[in-house]
């Protein structure tokens, strides 16, 4: 009996790219995994346009192939990761993006990777075509994160992968909110292989992955993940408290020594301004903490779904 082969993609504003994807997907995957059997779990993580009821159409189309899900509304990429993860029945699940910039072909190796032994098989971004502010910030992540959350973690960042289903059994027990979806793979995980490739521009459409969602994600991998920000407040506190203590001794010594010396009323301003910022960006950092925590003890669904094909 062949195993099954299971391809998931979150999909959210991908209305163009979709009609290129699926019929792409259909047409070779029986030429690239001719040992396997296959299925194709899309789950639309309530996109505002018409991706939905292109799923449907498609699923109408090859019923035996295509499996779809609908959340109820947006809850983030990783959640709709996760549900397809859950909703796929294979022995190994691939995840891809919706617009294809990650080559299909490279699954072949990856279930290569995994009859081998391997539990999780990572497409590691070498190479992008992108270009822009939101690449530069993307590839300062991924450096931060492999020096000083893990060092497993590769410096080009990874959402293109293939695991087996053990590992995705053991990922899917996971119960946290926020964070990395790349960091908790790994945590999960035992024997990883990287596969390098050329990341391709998105031909049509735009990338729901904006910079403000970026900026989050940064957020949530640190927050979660590492006590680094803590870490750097307590850092500043005590640089600050040392370079305050040493301008105060030389303020002292200028008033001993020197006669008629004029109080240093733009001095104090700047140290006030300098110090009432620093704190409000501790109470910051730590109010990220504590809204974390707060999310976590709501216990509410991670997702609700609308609809299941």
């Amino acid at each position: 009996m062949k195993k099954l082969f299971s391809v998931v993609i979150p999909v959210y504003g991908n209305e163009l790219n979709l009609p290129i994807t699926i019929p792409y997907i259909m047409e070779n995957y029986q030429r690239l995994f001719p040992e396997y059997d296959f299925e194709l779990v899309l789950v639309n993580d309530g996109s505002p346009d018409n991706s939905w009821q292109i799923m449907q159409e498609y699923q109408k189309q090859y019923p035996d192939v295509i499996r779809i899900a609908s959340f109820v509304r947006n809850f983030g990429q990783l959640m709709a990761t996760r549900y397809g993860i859950s909703m796929a029945n294979g022995d190994y699940i691939g995840v891809i993006s919706a617009d294809l910039q990650d080559p299909l072909e490279l699954f072949v190796d990856m279930l290569n990777a995994l009859e081998d032994g391997f539990d999780l098989v990572c497409g590691v971004r070498e190479n992008r075509q992108e270009k822009g502010l939101g690449v530069i910030f993307s590839k300062t992540t991924h450096l931060l994160i492999n020096k000083f959350i893990n060092k497993q973690y590769p410096i080009g960042g990874f959402d293109f992968l293939a695991l087996s289903r053990d590992n995705a059994d053991r990922f899917l027990q996971i119960q946290e909110r926020n964070g990395s979806f790349q960091l908790q793979l790994l945590w999960v995980s035992s024997d990883v292989k990287f596969v390098n490739y050329c990341r391709k521009e998105r031909e049509v459409g735009k990338s729901g992955w904006t910079f403000s969602k970026k900026i989050k994600l940064f957020i949530d991998t640190f927050v979660s993940n590492s006590y680094l920000p803590i870490r750097l407040m307590s850092v500043s506190g005590f640089i600050c408290a040392f370079a305050a203590f040493v301008y105060t001794f030389f303020i002292v010594i200028e008033a001993l020594v020197r006669e008629n010396a004029v109080p240093g009323w733009a001095s104090l301003a700047v140290l006030i301004t300098f110090f009432s910022g620093l704190i409000l960006i501790s109470f910051g950092i730590l109010g990220e903490y504590l809204w974390r925590i707060y999310d976590e003890v709501k216990d509410r669904p991670r997702y609700l779904i609308k609809e299941k094909k």
